[in-house]
């Protein structure tokens, strides 16, 4: 039977590089830590062995790796390269052509560390990482791939703080020439200066920024318990004012003592209204004061010159007179002092 050369030709959609890369040993990696070959637990990475270009997720799955095994002390595997990828043809070509010659494992999940020194290579500064997977492993152009070695996370998902390893990054890569120079220049650094002299001096900055963070918590807290004792000190003032002013009042007879109630909790914050509001009231009076003020007032009426003499020898009350009814005062002075006057 002919053969229809217009029908679509299958192609596999993925290819398995011819060689093996080393993904991990256990020598000391340019951030200052190692992962140790013997606590790999490859049998976690090997459920969904997959792997980016580059590590960038966001571009899709670009490979997965087969033949994944232990020599000696290098964790070794095969790519199969991804050819649905958006560049899987390309990175395919780079991996055969010997473009990209490195792996690079990322997503280190610690589940055991060390910082014994008994434990520590020559140029070690950060912990020896005892039992560990990763969840992918990328093909890079550079192994040690800073966005791969720099995720570390617990068993728990949880991103580790380096600064906690003790993991200094290494500057040098994550930094431009120019822009060494421009922090050499802000750290008052000699231009040049190398990236481990630049890594304490960054280190330092940071201490004292966290240093300076904490002087200014601590002014703050100083400051905010300063301000709660001068606004209760005010309230304790305010409160003794508005008892003062009552205890006048009740003294003054001017309210009682279910008014002062009252008036406690409607100016509780107001003296100065309450003040007013006292200084503007009468004093109270009984009725039978005031029979007796107004008996009085009738008595005082028939006061003569002599009277107001005999019964307020402070003057006082021919003060008021004079003041409040100056015809009736002239009348009583012209009388005592004038009595021929026609």
């Amino acid at each position: 039977m002919p053969q229809n050369n217009d029908l679509p030709i299958m192609t596999e959609k993925f290819k398995k590089i011819d060689r093996q890369y080393v993904l991990s040993d256990s020598t000391v990696n340019e951030y200052g830590f190692r992962l140790l070959t013997s606590g790999y637990q490859i049998d976690s990475f090997q459920k969904n062995p997959i792997g980016y270009y580059m590590h960038r997720r966001e571009d899709g799955i670009a490979l997965k790796w087969e033949d994944l095994h232990i020599e000696d002390d290098k964790i070794v595997g095969t790519p199969i390269i991804n050819l649905s990828n958006g560049r899987g043809e390309q990175t395919c070509s780079e991996a055969e052509n010997g473009f990209l010659n490195a792996a690079s494992v990322g997503h280190i999940v610690v589940l055991e560390y060390s910082m014994d020194k008994d434990m520590m290579l020559p140029g070690q500064t950060g912990p020896t990482i005892t039992k560990w997977y990763n969840k992918e492993c990328s093909l890079v152009d550079i192994p040690g791939n800073r966005n791969a070695l720099t995720l570390l996370y617990d068993a728990q998902e949880n991103e580790l703080n380096l600064a906690d390893l003790n993991i200094n990054l290494p500057l040098i890569n994550v930094m431009q020439q120019n822009t060494l120079k421009d922090l050499c220049a802000t750290l008052q650094l000699v231009d040049g200066t190398d990236e481990k002299a630049l890594a304490i001096a960054v280190q330092d900055l940071a201490a004292k920024a966290n240093n300076l963070e904490l002087e200014n918590k601590l002014l703050h807290a100083a400051k905010y318990d300063l301000q709660q004792q001068i606004e209760e000190t005010g309230k304790a003032r305010t409160r003794l004012e508005v008892s003062a002013l009552l205890e006048r009042g009740l003294e003054d007879r001017k309210i009682t003592t279910e008014l002062s109630s009252k008036l406690a909790s409607d100016y509780a914050t107001n003296p100065e209204g309450l003040k007013a509001l006292l200084a503007a009231m009468p004093a109270y009076q009984s009725i039978a004061d005031l029979l007796k003020n107004k008996q009085q007032d009738r008595t005082e009426a028939q006061w003569q010159w002599d009277d107001y003499d005999k019964n307020d020898p402070a003057g006082k009350k021919l003060k008021e007179l004079r003041a409040n009814d100056p015809v009736r005062y002239r009348e009583l002075f012209e009388k005592k002092f004038n009595p021929l006057t026609p």
